[in-house]
């Protein structure tokens, strides 16, 4: 197992009571018991392991020596450490010989105040905007029961106000180009399924987005990094590209990236619909901040540029008004939006309707909400800036357009063995390589400016203490 896979599945082991080493072996049994991590995986070396983890060798070296006194893992001379396979009539729910240790995923709720979790991205209720405003009366749901049977392609009042949205961009959409799905992570999952198989290459931003990472990693597919700089993407470094790889997909977020939160200028927009059509490339835009302004309005899509190409857009709501709304959809030519539709038929059949029929009432509010959350992240940019100023001054980072995170670099050192370090001082944060397509971002740290001040304040203040103790 990597080294970098073990240290994103021990999340917040550091949390709890003990010395450091037995929070350790904690953190490792409770994912052997859960199996996350098989019978016969190879475990990290104990020095390639306390590197990541920023701790000593010594720590390492006593977590697995507790765990092979309780069978759970094998130490073998020269090879390195395996976790076992039990024999007949033991189970992973038996309990540790003559150890008890206390799972750092099972905290008290005292042990998760003391967390402050810079690692999410998840807006809070806008105030401005009371959830009153947004209800289904009897009336609606009797609507909604009385329709019989399913809608993989989503609720048509809803497809019919997605396309009216993409009307304002002058981007001429029929509710039979719009697909609605459970979120944009569906999206992503099933334009992927559609366009890769194993082994095929998909040419995407790096950084980009995690989740899109995950999905064609789950599929196998080859990723191929296009490098942002200050400026964005290089069009012509672009071109040449897909003229040496012939890749299967690009996937671009063109309107306040995650997680750079640079706006894409209406040039490379163009190029990129113009290489669609003339490479017969499929694209997939993520527009999912594209409503999260900060200073900055919003440029048109890219499907917009060029309507012959095929461009699939990918829009929304959670990032806007609230992550538990899971509504999502893909906007693109019809014949590709009907091969989407037979896969999200076998996916779930269609997505809810009560969910689809919220959203309708969110989108109907779309301007209101979009100038109070653009107000609410303006405050918050000031002070997450004027706090890493004070606090983290050698740390640089390029003002956002939109979205809600700050993607810094730090001064020295390595991001993800930094962020082990923070964590022990009670600040959960993401370092850049969780971004990378080719690991590499390990001098950038992505921090969100979405919580309240005076925990962004205490999270800064320890942030920085853990800089400082990092340095020594």
């Amino acid at each position: 197992m990597d080294k970098q896979q073990l240290v994103h599945l021990l999340g917040p082991w550091t949390t709890g009571q003990g010395p450091l080493y037995r929070r350790l072996t904690s953190a490792l049994h409770s994912l052997i018991l859960r199996g996350d991590i098989a019978p016969g995986t190879r475990l990290p070396a104990e020095r390639r392991l306390a590197e990541a983890l920023a701790i000593s060798r010594s720590t390492v070296v006593s977590a697995y020596r507790l765990l092979e006194q309780g069978r759970w893992i094998e130490l073998k001379q020269g090879s390195g450490a395996f976790v076992c396979s039990l024999p007949f009539g033991r189970t992973y729910a038996s309990p540790i010989p003559s150890t008890s240790f206390k799972s750092p995923w099972h905290l008290s709720l005292a042990q998760e105040e003391q967390l402050i979790d810079f690692s999410v991205g998840t807006p809070g209720p806008l105030t401005a905007m009371p959830a009153s405003l947004f209800h289904l009366s009897g009336s609606d749901i009797e609507q909604l029961m009385s329709q019989r049977g399913y809608a993989p392609q989503g609720w048509l009042p809803l497809r019919q106000a997605i396309a009216s949205y993409y009307r304002r961009w002058n981007l001429p959409t029929s509710e039979e180009q719009i697909l609605v799905t459970t979120g944009a992570q569906q999206a992503i999952s099933l334009i992927a399924t559609l366009y890769l198989q194993r082994g095929e290459r998909v040419l995407l931003e790096n950084p980009t987005y995690f989740g899109t990472i995950d999905v064609l990693q789950q599929l196998r597919a080859q990723l191929l990094p296009l490098t942002i700089d200050t400026t964005g993407i290089n069009r012509w470094a672009l071109r040449k590209q897909v003229r040496e790889a012939s890749p299967r997909l690009l996937i671009v977020s063109p309107t306040f990236q995650n997680p750079t939160g640079m706006m894409m200028p209406l040039s490379v927009r163009q190029a990129i619909a113009n290489l669609s059509m003339e490479a017969k490339l499929p694209v997939l835009e993520d527009l999912t901040f594209a409503d999260v302004l900060l200073e900055k309005e919003g440029l048109p899509p890219i499907a917009a540029f060029d309507t012959r190409a095929t461009v699939l857009s990918i829009g929304s709501l959670n990032k806007l008004f609230w992550s538990g709304l899971r509504v999502g959809w893909v906007r693109g030519p019809q014949p590709v939006i009907e091969r989407l539709v037979h896969l999200k038929e076998t996916a779930d059949l269609g997505s809810g309707l009560p969910s689809q029929s919220l959203a309708l009432q969110v989108l109907q509010h779309m301007d209101h909400i979009r100038q109070d959350r653009r107000h609410e992240l303006q405050h918050k940019l000031q002070v997450m800036t004027r706090l890493l100023s004070t606090l983290l001054p050698d740390w640089t980072w390029q003002q956002p357009d939109g979205g809600y995170f700050l993607w810094l670099r730090i001064p020295s050192g390595n991001a993800p063995e930094f962020a082990q370090v923070a964590l022990r001082s009670g600040v959960i944060i993401c370092p850049g390589t969780l971004f990378s397509v080719d690991a590499s971002h390990q001098q950038y740290v992505r921090l969100p400016f979405l919580l309240n001040e005076e925990i962004l304040q205490e999270g800064m203040k320890r942030l920085a203490q853990a800089w400082e103790t990092y340095l020594l």
